[in-house]
């Protein structure tokens, strides 16, 4: 049985160009109660078992230490909340931590998580990181293959994770 989560990496690269988010629009999170429930509703697709209550966002977004608004990012489409991704600074360490990525699945396969990853970097790179981490589930495919391209790579912290790791690059047909 698999407990625990793997962990990717990433340090200081060039700053990307912002993506051109198109027919999309990547905003700050503002605190609202609005936001508050966009970001549960998103999240309640895959992340957690259903939607949760704000205590649940409380616990979960300042569990990691500060949370700023203008690295949190809520995605919209006509309007409609589809996708998250927040940005947490260990100022002191110069390490982020990317928390939360979540995109419903009517808007998977869009790229959105592609673009949310580079607007991840250059949140990083803006706020002087030089590293950082993420975790994720062996099952999301599709997001590993997107952080890897951001420049994110897996982390062999054990051999259980090694395995894990050569399952999962396999699966993508990427070499360990």
């Amino acid at each position: 049985m698999i407990t625990d989560q793997l962990i990717m990496r990433w340090k200081k690269t060039s700053l990307p160009d912002p993506p051109d988010w198109g027919e999309y629009v990547c905003r700050a999170f503002n605190g609202s109660d609005g936001d508050i429930d966009a970001w549960l509703g998103i999240v309640a697709c895959g992340l957690t078992d259903g939607v949760l209550d704000r205590e649940f966002f409380y616990d979960c977004m300042y569990s990691h230490g500060e949370l700023e608004y203008d690295k949190f990012f809520i995605v919209e489409c006509s309007g409609v909340p589809a996708a998250t991704l927040a940005v947490i600074c260990d100022y002191e360490k110069k390490e982020g931590y990317i928390h939360m990525v979540a995109c419903k699945p009517e808007f998977r396969g869009r790229g959105i998580g592609a673009r949310l990853n580079t607007e991840a970097v250059r949140a990083l790179i803006s706020a002087g990181m030089l590293t950082a981490y993420l975790t994720t589930d062996d099952f999301r495919i599709p997001a590993i293959k997107s952080y890897l391209r951001a420049g994110f790579y897996p982390d062999m912290i054990n051999e259980e994770h090694r395995k894990r790791w050569a399952d999962v690059l396999a699966r993508i047909g990427e070499k360990t």
